[in-house]
């Protein structure tokens, strides 16, 4: 097939919707297909025959940003022959789209609770914006169907858009599973802290703040930890607030990381307290590499957990959600070494479940 994919950026350097992107286009490339990627950036070696078609985006504000690469790409769409488009970023029409973003009116739910700020915020050109382009996305007329990556979405829709439910297909995202993959870990090198983990290029949604919280219970109750921060975002407020409960010296923040595998292999538990997200590829990234994994049960990725065998589940964007986290990583510290290890071993067969291939064949088969 000759396939057209809409991604504002296509690459392995940045977040998991932009990963999972660049992942599903080099293994349609490796299995034949022609693969147009219309975005403003896409990698040069993701594979060499990938065809890239630049598109340009008004960053000027939010509200330029997003309508601009929409139309920008549309008009792209249009100059090419192809087979199929698959919409990864918020642009219609499409043969597909793909719930890879947040859909906008349930995160705005969580992170406005209330009613009247909700409604002024609505207000908001960058918010209008998102939402007219979700609407017109969810509009059959435009759209022939809907690729989830997880039940969580396929639920979501719904709420907010009369899309019909036989049209919508969930397909779980794949993990490279030899770039991702478990290592000897050196004898002798646990000082009895267990090293904690947390990956993310949105420190609000993801739930750090919530997270920095639990540590200090964690910290009563006399268990050693560490906690690694690694992500793109401004760290400032989160220095603060793990300074003022005491934290400096066991929450570490070391920034954006080209090598995020070497963080997996190197820790104890991963723990993503998203506030909401479709589908956390860091999850399944984290499961490949051996490392349990704590997570929320809204976060899409929670679906293929397996309470205590691989992992944690609990409420997410609760108002008790420190304590939950807390009561997980505490029980997780009280386990014998090798229960540990035993969860090590799950996790990483849980992850072998999840191949990029058999995501990328399931979404060409719908495209065809």
């Amino acid at each position: 097939m000759k396939i057209a994919v809409i991604r504002k950026e296509c690459s392995f350097r940045m977040g998991g919707a932009e990963r999972y992107a660049a992942n599903l286009c080099r293994a349609w490339a490796d299995m034949g297909h022609t693969v147009y990627v219309l975005a403003e950036r896409c990698d040069d070696d993701i594979h060499p025959d990938l065809i890239h078609v630049p598109i340009q985006v008004d960053h000027r504000s939010s509200w330029a940003k997003n309508n601009s690469f929409h139309r920008n790409s549309q008009k792209a769409v249009t100059t090419l022959e192809v087979d199929a488009v698959l919409a990864l970023s918020r642009s219609f029409p499409a043969d597909a789209f793909r719930v890879s973003d947040p859909l906008h009116d349930f995160w705005m739910s969580i992170r406005y609770p209330g009613k009247f700020h909700r409604f002024l915020q609505r207000l908001n050109p960058r918010h209008r914006a998102i939402l007219a382009l979700e609407r017109g996305i969810f509009d059959t007329v435009n759209t022939r169907f809907i690729i989830t990556n997880s039940q969580l979405s396929k639920r979501l829709i719904p709420q907010s858009h009369p899309y019909p439910a036989d049209r919508i297909h969930v397909i779980y995202n794949g993990v490279d599973l030899e770039k991702f993959r478990p290592v000897a870990r050196p004898s002798g090198r646990d000082d009895g802290a267990v090293d904690l983990l947390f990956v993310g290029q949105d420190f609000k949604r993801k739930g750090l703040g919530p997270l920095i919280e639990a540590l200090v219970i964690v910290k009563e109750r006399g268990c050693a930890f560490r906690l690694r921060v690694i992500g793109r975002d401004r760290p400032a407020a989160y220095r603060k607030l793990a300074a003022r409960l005491g934290l400096t010296d066991r929450v570490i923040f070391e920034g954006p990381s080209g090598s995020i595998q070497n963080a997996y292999q190197s820790a104890d538990l991963f723990v993503f307290p998203s506030l909401y997200d479709p589908f956390a590829n860091v999850c399944l990234e984290a499961l490949a590499c051996g490392l349990p994994v704590l997570t929320t049960d809204t976060n899409g990725s929670s679906e293929v957990i397996e309470e205590d065998g691989d992992g944690y589940v609990v409420a997410g964007a609760v108002a008790t959600l420190a304590e939950q986290l807390a009561a997980a990583i505490c029980r997780f510290c009280a386990l014998p070494a090798a229960e540990r290890e035993t969860m090590r071993t799950r996790a990483r067969a849980k992850a072998e479940n999840f191949t990029i291939e058999a995501n990328a064949r399931a979404v060409a088969q719908l495209l065809s």
